[in-house]
């Protein structure tokens, strides 16, 4: 195994229980920035005021700001482009995103899109690396994808069912504003399907090839336990703020890099999922997790037989699991989630040979 790597994680955290309104003076005092492109997602933040406090905010502050709202989850190229063209005319010195890991990652998209004079698609199908992007700024309202502290910006083409994402310096936000009270009305289902999310991005990298003493190994076990400990607290008392609070951090600690310090990424539970979030956009990218965890393991048990017990006895604290103990006890925890538990149930219809299919990428094939 190859042992070199590079590591930055530049994000500045603001942690600020129900300071959504200190955005427009962190970003004119801290930043010195006076024009902002403004993205959003639906009519949610319009509804529980965030909208209002955001914008008021930037205002107070004598601060410029255009919007686009509208981005969906499995956010499309085609309101990339959108974006990109309203921005240039606009010429913004930095893109706020408020929202979960759709609107932010539509903004890193958008951030690369300004400066680059082909379609912003290429740096997900990796036919060019990006030089440099416009600033981002965040108010996670979603605690789940991580994006608000990570290097990776997903990206979908629906016209051409085509789902993919990258990693690059320059897709890390400035900074972003953390506060646990924006995301108190979440539905349960847009919860469920967030554990599932932030779960997986610690269990892919211990899942990735380690060295015979790999210290982040603990670390992604760790959060992958806080996960699965804070579920009854998010799931069965939705207004508690500590929930919340343990919940947003622990969707920011699982993606931002420190799980796989060291190490070599392999997430083939987002590939196949990519595959099928891809032809299949109304499913939700923590939903098709959910499904593939439990299959991952199954699929490549003898290969991770003791990497799989290690998950038993530390996430799930079994005194003296087998592989077959863990992979029950991942199950059961994802059937405790306010979710669909298998295909079949879910609202809307997905070809066997399309799962089939995406189960083929969970196989992994060597661990060099």
């Amino acid at each position: 195994m190859e042992d070199t790597f590079e590591f930055i994680c530049p994000t500045k955290i603001y942690y600020r229980p129900e300071g959504v309104s200190e955005i427009g003076r962190i970003i004119k005092e801290d930043y010195r920035f006076s024009r902002v492109f403004f993205v959003s997602g639906g009519t949610s933040i319009k509804k529980n005021g965030t909208y209002e406090k955001v914008i008021t905010s930037l205002s107070i502050n004598h601060i410029i700001y255009e919007e686009y709202s509208g981005i969906q989850a499995n956010p499309d190229i085609e309101d990339v482009l959108k974006m990109v063209k309203q921005a240039r005319e606009f010429q913004p010195e930095l893109i706020l995103a408020v929202g979960g890991g759709s609107v932010i990652d539509a903004a890193k998209s958008l951030a690369h899109g300004y400066y680059y004079d082909g379609n912003p698609l290429d740096f997900n199908k990796h036919l060019v690396e990006p030089l440099h992007a416009l600033p981002i700024a965040t108010i996670l309202t979603l605690a789940a994808s991580g994006s608000e502290m990570s290097d990776s910006c997903v990206i979908s083409d629906r016209k051409h069912h085509f789902k993919a994402g990258f990693n690059a310096v320059t897709n890390y936000p400035l900074f972003s504003l953390l506060d646990p009270s924006l995301t108190l009305t979440v539905p349960p289902y847009q919860v469920g399907v967030g554990l599932a999310d932030m779960f997986s991005h610690s269990f892919e990298r211990y899942f990735s090839p380690s060295h015979q003493i790999e210290p982040c190994d603990h670390l992604a076990l760790g959060i992958m336990r806080g996960v699965v400990e804070v579920t009854p607290e998010v799931v069965n008392h939705p207004d508690s703020l500590e929930g919340r609070r343990a919940m947003m951090f622990l969707g920011s600690l699982a993606h931002d890099g420190f799980t796989s310090f060291g190490k070599k990424k392999r997430f083939l539970v987002h590939k196949a999922e990519h595959r099928l979030s891809g032809s299949y956009p109304e499913l939700l990218h923590g939903q098709g997790i959910a499904l593939l965890l439990a299959p991952y393991l199954k699929i490549n048990q003898k290969l991770y037989e003791e990497k799989i017990i290690e998950l038993g006895k530390v996430v799930f604290q079994l005194e003296h699991p087998t592989a077959e103990d863990t992979i029950r006890s991942l199950e059961q925890w994802i059937f405790s989630l306010p979710i669909y538990h298998s295909f079949d149930e879910l609202p809307f219809h997905i070809d066997l040979k399309d799962i089939k299919k995406a189960e083929e990428v969970l196989k992994v094939s060597t661990e060099k």
